[in-house]
């Protein structure tokens, strides 16, 4: 899986220390108002939902497959100064009897700190992109094959009290396409707004388990990763691209580091 980065001039210049409250003008810029997000396009009906759920595996494009390591990372900011936010997601089971939802379990990591969770992902609305919406193929050149936005919503609890004790609930949207087979594929670039430009977003927040009023807002993403996108004043580079050194504070001190920090540790065995 391959992400398009260059980290430029922060626009979020806050302090990097675990946020408080909310600041008086937060550069963290969401696409929408809170509630449901809505892709341009047709929707297709429930019944053609279901079918289409039904007999694609949609859960396979965010889950993590071991064999692509920490490129298959989701990357995204946490709270009003940019702070790097990683998850994985070890695990996906479709419901059976409901097409769409999905039973999901990993770890995520925020401040140095790795968490495991449990929750629910469900894919509520699909619409089929309409032809103004542009869509690229892997070589950037233009494909007029159907491609498809699901949108929905997740809840996702942390399941240990260390590091971020508590519960991100948002939005998930997606842009795909159902391959021979009924095989998913995600689409990574396509003009669709409400993917933040193709891939896979997931666009919320986070309260802490103490049931504190504040809700910190949390964004990751797969696809273009962390760019103009996501935060504002981030520019696109390539994969050899630099890390801007006023986020190391934050957490991007590199962002191909080869460490699988989800996996278990296994000690040694005398």
């Amino acid at each position: 899986m391959r992400y398009f980065l260059l980290l430029a001039a922060p626009a979020l210049l806050l302090a990097a220390a675990r946020p408080q409250g909310r600041p008086a003008n937060p550069g963290f810029h969401r696409l929408t108002a809170p509630g449901a997000l809505a892709a341009p396009g047709a929707v297709l009906t429930n019944a053609a939902r279901r079918a289409l759920l039904g007999r694609t595996n949609l859960g396979r494009l965010w889950q993590h497959q071991p064999q692509a390591g920490p490129e298959d990372v989701l990357n995204g900011c946490f709270g009003y100064d940019g702070r790097r936010l990683e998850f994985v997601f070890t695990s996906v089971q479709a419901d059976a009897k409901s097409p769409g939802r999905y039973l999901v379990a990993g770890k995520f990591r925020c401040y140095g700190d790795v968490t495991p969770f449990r929750g629910a992902i469900e894919l509520q609305q699909v619409q089929r992109l309409p032809a103004e919406v542009k869509v690229y193929g892997a070589d950037y050149s233009l494909s007029s094959q159907p491609t498809y936005c699901a949108t929905g919503g997740f809840a996702l609890q942390a399941t240990s009290s260390h590091g971020l004790s508590g519960r991100f609930n948002g939005r998930i949207a997606l842009d795909f396409r159902v391959m021979p087979g009924n095989r998913a594929v995600l689409i990574e670039r396509t003009d669709n707004p409400v993917t933040r430009s193709g891939g896979l977003l997931f666009d919320g927040e986070w309260r802490n388990a103490a049931g504190a009023d504040e809700a910190v807002p949390a964004l990751w993403k797969q696809g273009v990763a962390v760019t103009r996108q996501v935060l504002t004043r981030f520019t696109m580079g390539d994969r050899s691209g630099s890390i801007n050194r006023k986020y190391t504070r934050v957490g991007w001190d590199t962002y191909w580091k080869n460490e699988e920090w989800w996996v278990e540790k296994q000690l040694a065995q005398r």
